[in-house]
């Protein structure tokens, strides 16, 4: 009896120094992250960039749209079209009717689908440290001391989930998945945020995929070609 104590013991201790552990990792991740955000966020305000989305439909490309990025004196950050953009070849007729009625359909969902995209990035830390402040984040070892993986719950909406990756030991962000809807709750859409650095240390949304089972719709999102907003 008294051995099987004394295990119950070792075990509930066990349990009690891996749990604090993970609460201290969780602790010493969510700061990074803040940081992280913080710094790059000011930074992206020193560059200009082109955005190049692409749409597919039912494996298909669709479109491809480019967009020169910069951040206005204001801070807002600004976008404007560039003459980049392209859009597959339309069928004639009837067929060519029902596509352009499809195209539209689909033209103002993928609009809904990157605008909801937008409400997550950069991530909010004010958001972050209510969810983490509520108890409500998990967080998952991917590389045990470097790289963990934390999810923050109703984020945004009910139901939605966001999930940060991130490499510890470089504090750096390595990706960013969200579970979501934009019409309704029913139509699941995923997206998944590959980061990347810039030789400054500035970090930013490289690329993004957004994949919407229900409508065999995807979207890719590409940053590139940055440069200092004062060169011309």
């Amino acid at each position: 009896m008294k051995k099987m104590y004394l295990f119950l013991i070792l075990a509930l201790l066990i349990v009690s120094t891996k749990v604090s552990a993970q609460t201290e990792d969780t602790k010493k991740n969510i700061e990074i992250i803040k940081k992280n955000l913080a710094e790059s966020k000011a930074a992206m305000k020193k560059y200009e960039w082109i955005e190049t989305t692409t749409t597919f439909l039912n494996g298909g490309q669709k479109g491809v749209t480019q967009k020169q990025c910069y951040y206005a004196l204001d801070g807002k950050l600004t976008k404007v079209e560039t003459g980049g953009s392209a859009e597959a070849k339309k069928p004639g007729g009837l067929r060519g009717k029902i596509a352009e009625n499809k195209k539209a359909e689909m033209s103002d969902y993928a609009q809904k689908a990157i605008a909801k995209i937008q409400t997550y990035l950069p991530p909010d830390s004010q958001k972050i440290q209510k969810i983490y402040s509520d108890g409500k984040v998990a967080i998952q070892v991917l590389e045990p001391n470097k790289k963990f993986k934390l999810s923050f719950p109703d984020y945004n909406e009910t139901g939605d989930l966001l999930a940060i990756s991130l490499d510890m030991a470089n504090q750096k962000i390595i990706s960013i998945t969200v579970s979501t809807s934009v019409n309704t709750p029913n139509e699941k859409v995923v997206f998944n945020i590959t980061y990347s650095s810039l030789p400054d240390g500035t970090q930013y949304p490289g690329t993004t995929v957004l994949d919407a089972p229900a409508k065999n719709l995807k979207i890719e999102i590409l940053n590139s070609g940055f440069k200092n907003a004062g060169v011309k």
